[in-house]
């Protein structure tokens, strides 16, 4: 089996959540099988940089077999100065194409990945709701308030959440969002 292509798509800025810029990618075998992958470096300033990076990172893994995952991470790594270094950018590029291919084994194996990764230690895992200032319902909603941080909190408990994650500085209370502003010297 073979690497044919390596799409990468920057998903576009949703409405509801300017500054949210997921990448993705796909990679392609010749025997059909393909599988998926995302940077994380979604959120504010720097998806392009993912984007970008991942796309030179796809030209040198064409052709190899995707099956071999240590040896494609190990070539991805060498192949450029940065990663040896270290970076978000950079690393973020390889762990996408890294998940992709962890995607493709698992589905030549026709195994879930936790299983190719050592197995299942656990039968539960604890989990938070995570950024309720964009709410806690099917379309999201600035938390503005007080009362928008208790509502949302108490429906992520109600679903049976014991723990939660808000950044309360997403939204000033007159509902704007919060944005870094470079003053420029005149």
């Amino acid at each position: 089996m073979k690497i044919t292509k390596v799409d990468v798509m920057q998903i576009n800025e949703p409405v509801d959540n300017p500054g949210w810029r997921p990448i993705v990618c796909r990679i392609y075998t010749d025997s059909g099988i393909y599988g998926d992958g995302e940077a994380a470096m979604a959120y504010g300033v720097g998806s392009t940089a993912a984007y970008g990076m991942i796309q030179d990172l796809a030209k040198l893994i064409i052709g190899m077999d995707p099956l071999e995952n240590e040896v494609i991470w190990h070539k991805l790594y060498k192949s450029t100065f940065w990663a040896q270094n270290g970076g978000p950018v950079v690393f973020s590029g390889i762990s996408a194409l890294d998940i992709a291919l962890w995607d493709i084994k698992g589905k030549y194996f026709k195994v879930p990945v936790y299983q190719l990764l050592g197995g299942k230690m656990r039968e539960k895992l604890r989990c938070y709701a995570s950024q309720l200032q964009f709410g806690w319902e099917e379309t999201k909603r600035a938390a503005t308030s007080l009362e928008d941080y208790v509502a949302y909190s108490q429906k992520a408990v109600d679903e049976g959440y014991d723990a939660i994650k808000i950044d309360f500085l997403t939204f000033a209370p007159d509902g704007h969002r919060y944005t870094v502003r470079i003053h420029q010297s005149t």
